[in-house]
């Protein structure tokens, strides 16, 4: 004969971020440009696994940001409700290459965060492209058995110094839109849209290259390749492109947030992106940018 058991759950609240022992952090996100017209900084705070939030990042609007040239006078930023960021026109705060400048923010019921970081020198580097017609080699592990060319980019970097670098593309930016009478198709330009092109070097792409181990050398990166008749976007005049200068604060931050990328897709444990900000989180970096085409 069997007996019936009657079994009585009971169920416990859990609140995990007081089990966590972890507290709410600013998340302070800006980058100094002498070559741009304002600086732009985020203000947000973190958001505990598990904590109710819906997901959508939460912008402090009402927090008090200031930058300095010095480390004693402070310069505020005032708040842009078209951006949705804080703002400080190139006339309220210059920013100069070679220089370092400090930053600090603060929020009720946060503590204060700050972080500092020094502009790079932009330099020429005898940035230059190079078109080898080539009829087989291989890209990507793969023979390319057929008449092509391959496009390099190559540079000589500073010895003495630590530098790191990325390059970016910019183009006409066109969309289409249709004649709802006719039907036809019209080609509307609405000014320039830019990427960062993958570098490839030993069969691995990269977007942001440093000189580690590499000091004074020459940097050489294939940029695309392609069949002879493609259009070649790199005697294109409408095409224009930028080598920029990063800080190595802008570089490890972009490093590690694309092996974040790579790590989730494949399903492994990501590793913590770099941040920079004393007593939070995010990234205060900076970048100069020199046209190179």
């Amino acid at each position: 004969m069997l007996a019936s058991v009657a079994f009585t759950g009971c169920v416990d609240e859990v609140v995990i971020p007081n089990q966590s022992g972890e507290s709410q952090k600013l998340v302070l996100y800006a980058r100094l440009c002498p070559q741009l017209d304002s600086t732009y900084i985020l203000l947000s705070n973190t958001q505990l696994l598990y904590s109710g939030h819906s997901g959508s990042m939460r912008i402090l609007d009402d927090g008090v940001v200031e930058l300095s040239a010095d480390g004693s006078h402070w310069v505020r930023a005032h708040f842009d409700t078209t951006r949705n960021r804080y703002l400080l026109t190139r006339e309220e705060f210059p920013v100069e290459e070679g220089r370092t400048y400090h930053i600090r923010a603060s929020h009720e019921g946060f503590a204060e965060v700050s972080a500092s970081c020094t502009v790079p020198v932009t330099r020429d580097v005898g940035f230059r492209f190079d078109t080898v017609m080539v009829e087989s080699d291989v890209h990507y592990d793969e023979l390319c058995n057929w008449p092509h060319k391959d496009v390099y980019v190559e540079w000589r970097d500073v010895p003495g110094e630590q530098n790191a670098y990325a390059l970016f593309q910019y183009r006409p930016h066109t969309y289409y839109t249709e004649d709802p009478e006719t039907g036809e198709w019209t080609s509307v330009s609405c000014g320039r849209q830019y990427y960062n092109p993958w570098l490839t070097e030993d069969n691995r792409a990269y977007q942001y290259v440093s000189d580690e181990g590499r000091d004074g050398q020459l940097m050489r990166y294939l940029l695309y390749y392609a069949l002879y008749e493609d259009y070649e976007d790199d005697e294109d005049e409408d095409v224009s492109y930028c080598l920029f200068f990063l800080d190595r604060n802008c570089y490890l931050y972009e490093t590690t947030l694309t092996d974040d990328y790579e790590m989730v897709s494949m399903q492994l444990e990501p590793p913590h992106t770099f941040s920079n900000i004393g007593n939070g989180f995010g990234l205060f970096g900076a970048f100069s940018m020199r046209e190179v085409k």
